[in-house]
């Protein structure tokens, strides 16, 4: 898990009470930007900055780049609807 992903997210959800990884003054730039976030842009920030989010080179949602070359499209269901 990204410590530093974790941080962020626990200072724009439970303030700077919150416990963190590291000092809070590494988030000083981060927090006048989160400021201005709803939760939601602020969550879909954090996936499009994770080094985990598997981004290809797409801008559609489900829609990835494998490294051989092929593109794959998932789609799922949200809330048992399709």
């Amino acid at each position: 898990m990204n410590y530093r992903v974790y941080d962020r997210a626990a200072i724009k959800f439970w303030g700077v009470e919150a416990d963190i990884n590291f000092n809070l003054s590494d988030y000083e730039d981060d927090m006048k930007q989160m400021r201005n976030l709803t939760k939601e842009e602020f969550v879909h920030i954090l996936h499009r900055h994770s080094t985990g989010f598997a981004r290809g080179s797409s801008k559609y949602r489900g829609v990835t780049l494998h490294k051989c070359g092929r593109w794959e499209a998932r789609m799922g269901q949200f809330l048992g609807k399709k």
